[in-house]
């Protein structure tokens, strides 16, 4: 199949989730891109606490940064590959 109704980039739970809502009626053609790491081999990825020793982590996210968000305390968003 070449062609798709949607191209979802990321296969974190809300990747996964969007992608099986959109085709759980049978009418739509998704794309699911994933790019990161297994995450079977990191407890850290299945706490929530694991987050703030992974945000930084090289393996685990791209080091992207956003310029700061006025609506979120100028914080600075972090692109992750999963």
């Amino acid at each position: 199949m070449d062609e798709f109704d949607f191209v979802i980039v990321g296969a974190g739970s809300s990747g996964c989730v969007m992608a099986n809502r959109l085709t759980a009626c049978g009418r739509f053609n998704v794309l699911l891109l994933e790019a990161g790491p297994t995450d079977q081999k990191n407890p850290l990825i299945k706490m929530p606490a694991g987050i703030a020793a992974l945000v930084y982590s090289q393996k685990y996210t791209w080091r992207y940064w956003s310029t700061p968000q006025a609506h979120f305390g100028q914080s600075r968003n972090v692109s992750a590959p999963g």
